[in-house]
């Protein structure tokens, strides 16, 4: 599989950037697509995985389905997703996956989420335990603000990048009035 940049196999990629003792896998730019991510899934040398940066590789919902179906990678606390495509049933997906219900930091940024991957995360039972959410440059728009505004779940987060969300100023207060948001250190909104 060669992609823009990258004209190795994921395999190869995998022994490249598997670090720290197989706990991060920063694949950043190597468009693995969601072939990749398939492989990924099944990657024995992953099991010990914590944190994969998966920023720029044409990932899809597909690719993310095959990590939530897992029965290797189960235990991350980290994902990196930035600039994917994995729209709203990525994210509920995502949601919904006890594989990713370790997770401390999820960031999809620029992953074309709108109000209904938004609200599948603020009710996500599977996302307990997350500190820091990036839904910055996505398109949730008042309805996902408020959505993750009124969650019953999200409430050990600690940072929140919503911007470049068409959330109004009137959605705006209702988040930074959230008592769902009173451990929040870190909030952009605009």
């Amino acid at each position: 599989m060669n992609k823009p940049f990258n004209d190795l196999s994921v395999e190869t990629l995998v022994k490249q950037h598997l670090l720290q003792e197989g706990t991060i896998l920063d694949l950043r730019l190597k468009y693995i697509g969601d072939e990749g991510m398939e492989y990924l899934a099944q990657c024995i040398e992953l099991a010990n995985l914590r944190e994969l940066k998966l920023e720029r590789n044409e990932v899809t919902e597909k690719g993310i389905r095959a990590l939530a179906g897992s029965t290797v990678v189960t235990g991350l606390i980290s994902l990196s997703l930035e600039r994917n495509g994995i729209g709203d049933e990525g994210a509920r997906v995502i949601a919904q996956s006890p594989n990713f219900s370790h997770l401390k930091s999820l960031n999809l940024w620029k992953n074309e989420v709108g109000p209904d991957g938004a609200k599948a995360l603020a009710d996500s039972i599977m996302l307990i335990n997350l500190e820091r959410l990036d839904l910055a440059q996505n398109k949730i728009g008042d309805e996902g603000g408020k959505a993750l505004a009124e969650s019953q779940t999200l409430t050990a987060l600690n940072y929140v990048d919503l911007f470049g969300n068409g959330v109004s100023s009137e959605t705006q207060i209702a988040i930074k009035e959230s008592p769902v948001f009173k451990n929040l250190q870190h909030l952009v909104l605009e």
